[in-house]
């Protein structure tokens, strides 16, 4: 029974560790390295910028002691294979490794402000990827 119990915890709290990608330090947030952040889709930012689902962005580092972290921008675009006939949507980079801080949008959960560390403007409005990319 008590080895039931065990696997049980085990399934239980093993998605919960998914949700720590995001950890409150003082007035900035630390994102998980790796993470992919795309525009949210509950803010209106469609007009920000041109094709705004195509773009994403991609945490490069842990945060450094001045709350920075590196974030490298990709576009997703269809790439044409002349030999086989075949198109393939391919990420590729369109601003490579930068550094941003993140701050949470107190209105809506899950979706965090990437805040220039040189000015304190917000550069995009971003939550967790959902599509794949």
């Amino acid at each position: 029974m008590s080895r039931y119990l065990l696997v049980l915890a085990t399934i239980v709290g093993f998605p919960m560790s998914g949700f720590a990608q995001f950890v409150d330090r003082g007035d900035f947030v630390e994102v998980s390295k790796g993470v992919k952040l795309c525009l949210s889709a509950t803010m209106d930012v469609s007009n920000a910028m041109f094709d705004p689902e195509n773009r994403f962005w991609r945490v490069m580092s842990k945060p450094r002691l001045n709350g920075t972290q590196t974030v490298e921008a990709f576009v997703l675009e269809s790439v044409y294979d002349r030999k086989s006939g075949e198109t393939a949507i391919e990420a590729h980079p369109y601003d490579e490794g930068y550094a941003t801080r993140f701050k949470r949008a107190v209105e809506h959960e899950g979706v965090l402000l990437m805040v220039s560390p040189r000015d304190g403007q917000v550069e995009a409005i971003v939550e967790i990827c959902r599509k794949k990319h």
